[in-house]
């Protein structure tokens, strides 16, 4: 039991962390946010943030998992796929319901922190799920395209048309 609590613990401080970031990141530049700054807007102490955390980055790519994880709750729930092609396509609905539902809050963040670092990170994050679902299929996956370059071509494809949407919604008609 004090087991669980502890782990209870961890969980908070890291989700805790996570949230700041990605709402510090919706006024400022991630380049521009100190491990510090995160500390003091989250009341944490330094040392418990390197106890969890590298660096901001490796916060970053821990609260893009947990948004990713958010994204695709529901559809691992809904998850009717049985191929590659309709895996791709629910993943697609999935990441796009969740950037049009969301599209402020996501605008707020790319306005600050469109960058190579940024834009990479939400790619990898991306891509390793697309590959843990193809892999589901590899035994019915062409032998001579590895699912690791499928899933970064799928991935990065679908972030710059999200990426596109954002800066073209208000010129679409929804």
């Amino acid at each position: 039991n004090m087991k669980y609590k502890e782990d209870m613990r961890i969980v908070r401080t890291r989700k805790h962390l996570s949230s700041t970031i990605i709402q510090m990141m919706q006024t400022m530049p991630i380049d521009k946010i100190s491990v510090i700054d995160i500390c003091k807007e989250a009341i944490v102490n330094r040392a418990t943030f390197y106890a969890h955390f590298e660096d901001k980055y490796h916060l970053l790519s821990f609260a893009l998992e947990e948004l990713k994880d958010e994204i695709f709750a529901s559809l691992n729930e809904n998850f009717t796929a049985d191929n590659t092609k309709d895996t791709i396509l629910e993943i697609a609905y999935a990441t796009f319901n969740f950037v049009k539902d969301h599209k402020s809050t996501i605008i707020k963040l790319l306005d600050h922190n469109r960058n190579e670092k940024v834009i990479s990170t939400i790619k990898d994050s991306l891509a390793r799920t697309v590959r843990r679902q193809l892999q589901k299929y590899h035994t019915t996956f062409p032998d001579n395209v590895p699912i690791a370059l499928t899933s970064v071509a799928y991935a990065g494809a679908l972030i710059d048309l999200c990426i596109w949407y954002l800066d073209n919604s208000d010129k679409l008609n929804e």
